[in-house]
């Protein structure tokens, strides 16, 4: 339901505009309006200081993210954010810290590189430092390494060649690796090292690419020396600069959270003021705020401010300007969030919060109605609710499939479903009760859309919209008649009402001709499709549950019941993320589309009262 808004007005001098925001800020009721004012700035204002805010705002929000993590336990403490006393000094304690936690990052990210490159080329270090032990010295004083193809390069071959040429002048030396791969090396006396080096690169032989970190000017044993100490002192090191991130994260993480929050609450308090009224030695606040709320809220500034000035203005306001605040219970705020993609509902309306709480899990119940797969959804449901505990949204999205779990293992009871094994006791079997079920949908439709009418009058009479009301009375009385028709025809209704139904048909069908001309009638097709539109409840209901026994059917015309079992979590998993997808949006249509079009007028402002982040 929507809240009853006042408007107010504040006035104080403005040598304690400081401390008066401050409090506005934290009292979180006073949706603030702009007002004229001849000082191009606020008493507070200044574009030096919310240049230097604003910087330091962006610095203080990415190390956060940083600092989070790197130690994520302390983002899940509530920390009250402080004030900022001295802007230099906080400063100084943002950049240093943030010049420390970047350099330890910049040096992890390096040693992460180093290792993951030693890491690559383990193999190709120790076959290297095995051929290395079986080279003598003697052969020659030049080294040369490389990396070749094992269906190209054949060593057997060079080695015939290097014998018949240069015979007593070399040792040679090979592994195979694998990925086709082989690595090779050769001692050669120096004035062959030359002649060697390119009949092995006509070969096929490739240099040994080290990584980027070690110099190319360090000879083959000092290069593979490099990167063995990468490879033993590396995990060491990285846990070390790791451990001392994360402390940094636990000893500064909630310090520099509230000051994250500081600043926030300082450049919105600088908003603020650009919004008040100004003459040279008081200031001036308009706003809203909801009327439950203004006796507390005045007295408190009267207790704490002596001499400020709170009055009401009872001047009219049209309803476009008044802000809109929702109050609904626990049970129906989650669905605040359904009605909000569409925008937020003129002030003074109907809201369809409490409507959309009761109708959106029962469609959803009637589509799944398995007590299994109910039960499934119920523990999605706590899970996110823990996972994501501190997340804005999740705790009720949550809280909405619980509202829907506990509505499909309802009607999972009265058809007797579990995971599509019917259960064995009496119940509404609604595979085999189609037109009851039919008739039960359809019937729910017409609740709901003769209840949008009847909302659609309320705000229409609410605001002086005679002709509007007029037409959705209308509309009310003649699908009622045609109701009335259809249960005499079928014979489910006394003959005796035949006459007054045709009655109540023909007087309803003038009053939409009255209001809205003979597209009046055009538009009464049009609800009676609306109507009908309510049997995709039991036609997606009914799907899923077929798709469910053929599972149980596969699965046991396997005659292992390990594979049975492996298929069936499979194959029920998909259906269920099947039947989660449709529920959601068949549900949601009902109510965009055939629902809340009778009744919802958008075009409100949000209430945004001024209060700390």
């Amino acid at each position: 339901m929507q809240r009853s808004m006042s408007r107010l007005c504040v006035i104080y001098t403005r040598r304690r505009q400081e401390a008066l925001l401050e409090r506005l800020q934290r009292l979180g009721l006073l949706h603030i309006e702009a007002l004229p004012t001849e000082n191009a700035l606020s008493a507070l204002d200044s574009p030096e200081e919310r240049q230097q805010l604003e910087q330091l705002l962006l610095k203080t929000k990415g190390l956060c993210d940083l600092l989070l993590d790197l130690s994520p336990g302390w983002g899940e403490r509530p920390t009250r954010a402080g004030k900022i006393e001295d802007l230099p000094d906080v400063r100084t304690e943002i950049e240093e810290l943030e010049e420390r936690v970047r350099k330890l990052v910049v040096e992890r990210r390096q040693l992460q590189e180093h290792l993951q490159a030693a890491e690559q080329m383990r193999e190709l270090i120790e076959a290297t430092e095995e051929l290395l032990k079986t080279l003598p010295e003697s052969a020659g004083r030049m080294l040369i390494a490389g990396l070749g193809e094992t269906s190209r390069l054949r060593p057997h071959e060079i080695q015939k060649t290097l014998e018949e040429r240069i015979s007593g002048q070399f040792a040679l030396a090979y592994r195979v690796l694998p990925q086709d791969r082989i690595v090779l090396l050769a001692r050669v006396a120096d004035e062959y090292a030359v002649a060697v080096r390119q009949y092995l690169e006509a070969k096929g032989l490739r240099p040994l690419a080290f990584p980027a970190h070690i110099p190319t000017t360090l000879p083959l044993v000092e290069a593979l020396s490099h990167l063995k100490r990468d490879l033993t002192e590396g995990p060491q090191k990285l846990h070390e600069l790791e451990t001392e991130l994360k402390n940094l994260g636990r000893e500064h993480g909630a310090r520099i959270f509230a000051l994250r929050a500081a600043l926030e609450n300082r450049l919105t308090q600088l908003e603020a003021a650009a919004r008040f009224g100004y003459t040279e030695y008081a200031l001036v606040i308009a706003g809203w705020i909801p009327q439950d709320e203004y006796a507390r809220f005045e007295q408190t500034l009267l207790r704490e401010f002596p001499g400020i000035i709170v009055r009401q203005d009872p001047t009219p306001a049209l309803a476009a300007e008044i802000p809109v605040a929702l109050h609904n219970n626990r049970w129906s705020r989650p669905y605040e969030l359904f009605v909000s993609l569409m925008g937020v509902p003129k002030y003074g309306t109907i809201d369809p919060v409490p409507f959309m709480s009761f109708f959106f899990p029962l469609f959803f119940g009637i589509i799944v109605g398995d007590m299994g797969y109910g039960t499934v959804i119920l523990l999605l449901a706590l899970w996110l609710k823990r996972r994501f505990a501190h997340s804005e949204i999740a705790p009720q999205l949550a809280q909405i499939a619980t509202h829907c779990a506990i509505s499909a293992i309802f009607f999972g009871a009265v058809f007797a479903e579990l995971f599509g094994f019917v259960l064995k006791y009496p119940h509404f079997p609604r595979d085999k009760e189609t037109d009851m079920l039919l008739l039960f949908c359809v019937a729910l439709g017409a609740t709901q859309i003769m209840l949008g009418f009847l909302l659609g009058m309320i705000n229409a009479l609410r605001e002086r919209h005679g002709k509007h009301a007029l037409a959705k009375l209308g509309a009310i009385g003649a699908l009622l008649g045609l109701g009335l028709i259809v249960g005499v025809l079928v014979g489910q209704l006394p003959e005796a009402l035949r006459v007054p139904s045709f009655a109540l048909l023909a007087g309803a069908t003038l009053l939409l001709v009255m209001s809205e001309g003979f597209m009046g009638i055009l538009e009464l097709v049009g609800y009676v499709s609306n109507i009908v539109s309510y049997a995709r409840l039991m036609g997606f209901g009914i799907v899923g549950l077929k798709i469910a026994e053929l599972i149980n059917e596969a699965g046991h015309a396997l005659h292992n019941i390990f594979l049975a079992v492996i298929i069936g979590i499979v194959a029920h998993s998909a259906n269920l993320g099947l039947m989660l997808f449709e529920s959601t949006i068949q549900s949601a249509r009902l109510h965009y589309v055939e629902f809340f079009q009778k009744f919802l007028v958008l075009g409100g402002r949000k209430y945004e009262p001024f209060r700390e982040q």
